[in-house]
């Protein structure tokens, strides 16, 4: 980064008071204990989040308006509700929007000084790097130089398990953007060609840089992915046949500055713990982006700087907006870099246009992850109107993700506002492949509605969320056609002597509760058993016995035990003949 470029990223700071540079109590969205519109207990440099409701009910198209007019927008929606990032001049602003009406404010916030790092974080470490220390900020969060190195020590202790690849750099040219590989045997895998044998599923955290939960999300998903193999029988299904990619940090330069600007300045208007964007200023005004940071920025929003739909919805041309799209399509290295990781690892399955339709034999998936709304995202995210031609499988597939996670499912503009030049749309539309944004969400109190969770809300982070990104990895082998079939909720293993009974539960009715078009349920009408060796490996079913009739059913078979313990594979189909991923459960030695 030039001289010049470090100048303008370095604004004077507005003096706060330490009340506001501290922050203050998070309230959830919207609702308790919210502050009351207007009031003057407080400076204007602390931020809210403000209720927005549209007047007319179409709260889609007030999302547009406020975005034309330069409001931060948070990644939710209720009802007719949005909500807008901002300080008590941004109510002010509100004010003049037609169709807008303002009706709650809460602490964007969490109050107090910034909370220590546990005295140990080894109950997040895989067992090999137990003791390790990775510096940390915000208490516990991982800085930037903190997951290099984890990233490093992982491929490192587990080096038939994890490797580390560097795929490019970021726009200052001073962060190696990194991608890891987990699957068994990683030395003679890993390979960067789309052409492989195993099916493999991608998952990106950070693209945004102050949504601290989404790396956390990845750090522990690895953790559990490489703890897991060789105990956990599905967890050792998972990476003996599939390949598992992770990107934990991709926006390193944007994160850098919330990392600073946290440690600090606190979470006052005036800090840079707002970044969102990468840190390209060279469109920026002379003498950088007027303050507030947390509403008025340099950099490109990633998220719409991909080329699939660029520049047609959800998108600012003010390079200091939070949704500023860039000068051109795919303008950013990082967004070149990550579409070329994307073909160097997924072949192209799918036609050119919008209406042609990724085969169901695709392999392949990808979720992104960004916070703070609690929904899952699929294609096409430009309008309500426009689907895919996988719109059917796409949506069947969010609905069963969002069984774990109890997200909102749907298209962009049907659940939050249209959006264009992002990530799952682009990776849909060049490759073919299941691609996802999820919007993690915490569970309720502190944990709700904020950028900046208390590290000790990522437990119930990582409980929420893990299970649906196992299912996910699960389904990336052809996910347009297992997300079609009955989820395996529970499963048992029974043993007496040489003989082992393997109980089931499925449910075709294994769907979120919240969002728009949930599929419809079919009759469970059959299962089946493959032991020793997996139905794509060529293993051979044994029928299982199924018990009851209707969307959600048990199943039962008794098998043999063998000299050695084996993984067994159980499967369930629906009435339209859909069989759902495969679930393992370990055989014992007789």
């Amino acid at each position: 980064m030039t001289t010049a470029r470090m100048r303008r990223l370095r604004r004077p700071l507005i003096a706060v008071s330490a009340v506001a540079t501290m922050g203050l109590a998070l309230s959830g969205l919207p609702g308790a204990n919210a502050a009351t519109p207007g009031s003057a207990q407080v400076r204007d440099t602390t931020m809210y989040t403000f209720s927005v409701r549209a007047t007319d009910g179409d709260a889609a198209a007030l999302a547009q308006r406020l975005i034309a007019r330069g409001f931060d927008l948070l990644e939710a929606r209720t009802g007719s509700v949005v909500y807008v990032l901002g300080t008590t001049a941004t109510a002010t602003r509100l004010g003049t929007v037609p169709g807008a009406a303002v009706v709650g404010r809460a602490f964007a916030a969490p109050m107090g000084p910034v909370p220590k790092a546990p005295a140990s974080q080894d109950d997040i470490l895989p067992k090999k790097l137990k003791g390790k220390k990775y510096p940390t900020f915000y208490g516990g969060y991982r800085t930037t130089k903190g997951y290099d190195q984890f990233e490093t020590d992982l491929a490192a202790a587990y080096p038939t398990l994890a490797r580390k690849f560097s795929f490019g750099k970021t726009w200052s040219g001073k962060n190696d953007l990194n991608v890891m590989c987990l699957t068994a045997d990683a030395q003679s895998g890993c390979k960067m060609k789309p052409n492989v044998d195993k099916p493999r599923f991608l998952l990106m955290g950070q693209i945004h840089a102050r949504e601290l939960a989404t790396s956390e999300t990845t750090w522990r998903y690895m953790t559990r992915l490489i703890d897991g193999y060789g105990k956990d029988a599905q967890i050792t299904n998972l990476l003996d046949s599939t390949e598992i990619w992770v990107v934990p940090q991709f926006n390193k330069d944007g994160i850098q500055l919330t990392e600073k600007g946290i440690e600090a300045d606190g979470t006052s208007s005036a800090s840079s713990a707002w970044q969102r964007k990468n840190v390209d200023d060279d469109q920026a005004p002379a003498g950088g982006c007027p303050p507030p940071w947390a509403n008025s920025q340099a950099g490109v929003d990633l998220n719409r700087n991909f080329d699939t739909h660029w520049d047609t919805a959800g998108i600012s041309h003010s390079p200091c907006s939070e949704v500023f799209n860039g000068k051109k399509a795919a303008s950013e290295p990082e967004t070149k870099e990550l579409g070329a990781l994307f073909r160097t690892l997924f072949k192209d399955q799918r036609g050119q246009g919008d209406d042609a339709a990724a085969p169901a034999t695709t392999t392949g998936m990808m979720v992104t992850i960004h916070t703070v709304a609690g929904l899952v995202l699929f294609p096409w995210g430009t309008s309500s109107s426009l689907h895919t031609p996988n719109d059917t499988q796409l949506r069947s597939l969010g609905f069963r993700q969002s069984y774990f996670n109890h997200y909102t499912t749907g298209q962009p503009p049907e659940v939050l506002y249209a959006t264009s030049g992002t990530t799952d749309d682009w990776t849909y539309d060049d490759l073919g492949i299941a691609s996802y944004t999820w919007e993690l969400d915490g569970t309720g109190g502190s944990c709700e509605g904020t950028f900046f969770p208390l590290y000790s809300c990522m437990d119930a982070y990582e409980a929420n969320n893990l299970p649906g990104l196992y299912y996910d990895a699960a389904a990336a082998r052809t996910p347009y056609k297992l997300g079609l079939g009955p989820t395996i909720t529970d499963t048992s293993v029974k043993a007496g002597g040489s003989d082992v009974t393997v109980k089931l539960t499925a449910n075709d009715d294994a769907f979120g509760s919240s969002g728009v078009g949930r599929p419809s349920a079919q009759k469970v009408k059959a299962a089946r058993i493959y032991v020793g060796k997996a139905p794509w490996d060529g293993g051979a079913a044994k029928d299982m016995k199924i018990k009851g009739s209707g969307t959600s059913v048990t199943a039962s078979a008794t098998v043999k035990a063998g000299a050695k313990k084996v993984l067994a594979y159980v499967q369930a189909q629906d009435a339209d003949g859909n069989w759902g991923p495969a679930m393992a459960v370990w055989i014992p030695a007789a």
